[in-house]
């Protein structure tokens, strides 16, 4: 018995030490920034969703108690990434990538997908709503550097070096275009744009896809109704106040109420009925009027931070794929907290774009923390080595 257990205990030990790696020390400040956003968006989600869900569900915690479930299960995606082996993470890149593909067309599937205002982008998981571009704008990231890395990687052909990518991209972006999500499909061709550009792909093949690819992008805007209908609203939201103008209308409303102090947590009437979505694409707004642009600056300062913090773990990175990973998902959180801040202060045309760590959304929070701990393991690899 004794030489079983020893036998057993030998072979969970190798088969851990090829899965993870448990060296290097955390990086706290990096850690404290990720929970403290992380609780900031816990507390906001409570005021701006009590009074809607009591109204919707008869419970006024419904939506607190579904993000504090998922905040826990993205805080335990956290520790498995942090000390997921960086070779493990390389490894299986594909494979995560391929299985998020397969995700994103059951979201197609009747009887599995799940619509909310025309869109086919959630499938229903054991009572859960799951959103799998979440999951597959981290998993792309990991793909396209991995390929990037690649002893096969050849930046000065054309074939080899770029037009390689177009497969991996043109799959994600189709799947987004047929679900309909434009603005996701805009936001994985502004990534790959930045990881093709740090991977040192040739500027004149960049240069000929962006001018092939920005005339389709106007074209589909155009061309499609409710998207050209969405610009309108964009260049003239007073033009129908109380139609497709209504919750932009709203929104800058609520940043006039706060003002610079706010009129104080909990106090919004934004959420109220006003403004749709005020736990979820438009947070921010409610955060603006209950805590006024002083908490709106404190939160963009603590974004940068983390952002500044990703850029400089990129850059201390010796391995490359480990740089370009980091460069990449700190991009795509920087692109997803900018892009829904221009939203609500009408700089964009809306579109449905959590704020990472802080919206209403199971996967998007799961993703945020996923990054987190990513974030968390290369930085320990590089202050181990120093």
């Amino acid at each position: 018995m004794r030489n079983a257990a020893t036998i057993s205990k030998s072979t969970w030990r190798k088969f851990s030490s090829s899965f993870f790696d448990f060296s290097g020390n955390v990086d706290r400040i990096l850690l404290l920034v990720g929970v403290s956003l992380s609780l900031f968006g816990l507390v906001m989600v409570y005021s701006s969703s009590y009074i809607f869900s009591q109204e919707k569900y008869g419970d006024g915690l419904f939506y607190f108690n579904r993000h504090l479930l998922f905040l826990c299960v993205g805080f335990s995606a956290t520790f498995f990434f942090r000390f997921l082996s960086i070779k493990r993470l390389h490894q299986f890149s594909h494979i995560f990538f391929i299985a998020t593909l397969f995700l994103m067309a059951l979201a197609l599937v009747p009887g599995v997908q799940q619509k909310a205002g025309g869109a086919s982008r959630w499938i229903n998981i054991l009572g859960f709503s799951l959103q799998p571009i979440e999951f597959a704008k981290v998993a792309f990231v990991l793909m396209i550097s991995r390929m990037l890395t690649s002893e096969k990687f050849q930046k000065d052909d054309l074939v080899k070096g770029f037009l390689v990518f177009f497969i991996p991209t043109g799959l994600l972006i189709g799947l987004c275009l047929a679900q309909p999500d434009f603005g996701s499909a805009a936001l994985v061709i502004a990534v790959a744009t930045m990881l093709l550009y740090m991977g040192r792909v040739r500027l004149k093949f960049l240069l000929g896809a962006a001018a092939a690819i920005v005339p389709v992008m106007g074209l589909l805007m155009v061309l499609a109704p409710y998207r050209r209908a969405r610009l309108l609203t964009f260049l003239d939201p007073w033009a129908d106040p109380q139609g497709s103008g209504f919750q932009i209308i709203q929104s800058f409303i609520a940043f006039y109420r706060g003002g610079l102090f706010g009129v104080g947590l909990g106090n919004s009437k934004a959420k109220v009925f006003y403004l749709p979505e005020a736990h979820n694409d438009f947070i921010l707004s409610v955060i603006g009027e209950e805590l006024g642009w002083i908490g709106i600056a404190l939160l963009v300062m603590s974004f940068l931070f983390l952002l500044f913090r990703g850029i400089r773990i990129s850059a201390k990175a010796k391995e490359p794929y480990t740089a370009l990973v980091v460069a990449g998902l700190t991009l795509l959180i920087g692109m997803e907290v900018f892009w829904n801040a221009f939203v609500v202060l009408g700089l964009f045309p809306t579109k449905g774009m959590n704020m990472p760590f802080i919206s209403s959304g199971g996967t998007s929070i799961l993703c945020a923390l996923m990054i987190l701990g990513i974030l968390l393991n290369a930085s320990s690899r590089i202050r181990e080595s120093n």
